[in-house]
């Protein structure tokens, strides 16, 4: 069974832990496989650690993108929601309607 085949279905970030785990675990494998006489015993596991950490550094990558995206589009709109409220409230003040002066009557006893 390949270690790929492991991966299925977990989360990137587990799948980073678990990649980076391996890449840690890799001298340890490396050692044991030379004491018993097989030294390209953490070749496979090499391979499947680095490949596993670059796909979720890409999703990190590609996630960081998408949400820088998401902000600027989302700061666009509240600038322009700013900006149509401050024309209303001018346009409100601009045609509000004068007070006309009224007669007053003053009366002293």
């Amino acid at each position: 069974m390949e270690f790929e085949a492991l991966f299925l279905g977990i989360e990137p970030l587990t799948a980073l832990a678990v990649g980076l785990g391996a890449v840690v675990l890799v001298p340890v494998v490396d050692a044991v496989g030379k004491a018993v006489g097989q030294p390209n015993l953490s070749e496979p596991l090499a391979e499947t650690a680095r490949e596993n950490t670059k796909k979720v550094l890409v999703w990190g990558i590609e996630t960081f993108e998408n949400a820088q995206v998401a902000f600027a589009e989302a700061e666009e709109s509240f600038r322009d929601l700013v900006a149509d409220a401050k024309a209303e409230s001018a346009a409100k003040r601009n045609t509000s309607e004068p007070i006309a002066p009224h007669d007053v009557e003053i009366i002293s006893e």
